[in-house]
């Protein structure tokens, strides 16, 4: 799907952490400088479930959201990332984290985590967010006139937002997850019934124009 977007095969590289398990895919859309937007989204998925909602729906958005941003410069770095092995722990996600040097770390400018959309209108886990990435994303949904509401999950699940954050790079998780839907979860009502299309659609409207705000309103 990242060639089909127009990945080109030099910027697209999978890093292997464990020699059974499917690796972290990697999309990297060079910009003008070495500052980096990570756009992230795990392929893995629970066992009970087809995992359309958790997670191929935030895993599929992102070569679209790359097609969305490659014909256009960019004065930031984007890395599209799909994480494995989060439902084991996030394995993917710590194993890119930790292999990643301190410059490149303080690089980070945004870390944008696609999680279980389409169930509702878009949501945002508003306690974890930076407050800058936060207030950019509130911005972008009142001037396209788009839903967004705070839903925060920190007492239900934990994201590949948290090897991040533990390195103190600011975060960001778009959801679609409110109390009613979190039982489809990890269930086998998680299949392509449950995803509502044109909130679907609108999310993916939200980030694409979201990330391409980032690209020009962050520091490089």
């Amino acid at each position: 799907m990242f060639l089909q977007a127009g990945c080109a095969d030099a910027d697209l590289t999978e890093e292997r952490f464990q020699r059974k398990d499917p690796p972290n895919i990697i999309c990297t859309l060079r910009g003008s400088s070495d500052s980096a937007i990570i756009v992230g989204a795990h392929t893995d998925h629970a066992e009970v479930g087809r995992g359309v909602v958790d997670d191929w729906s935030g895993a599929a958005l992102l070569p679209a959201l790359l097609e969305s941003l490659r014909k256009s410069p960019r004065r930031h770095t984007f890395a599209f990332i799909g994480f494995a092995d989060e439902e084991k722990g996030m394995l993917g996600s710590h194993y890119y984290v930790q292999h990643l040097s301190r410059e490149q770390v303080h690089g980070i400018r945004a870390v944008v985590n696609l999680e279980c959309l389409g169930l509702t209108p878009t949501k945002v886990w508003a306690d974890r967010a930076d407050r800058q990435l936060l207030s950019d994303l509130t911005l972008i949904a009142m001037n396209y006139q788009l839903d967004l509401q705070g839903v925060n999950v920190d007492a239900v699940g934990d994201d590949d937002t948290h090897p991040f954050l533990s390195r103190h790079a600011p975060v960001i998780t778009i959801h679609s997850v409110t109390q009613e839907t979190w039982p489809i979860l990890h269930s086998p009502r998680d299949k392509l019934s449950a995803i509502n299309l044109k909130d679907y659609y609108a999310s993916y409207c939200l980030i694409a124009a979201y990330l391409a705000y980032l690209d020009t309103t962050l520091p490089q």
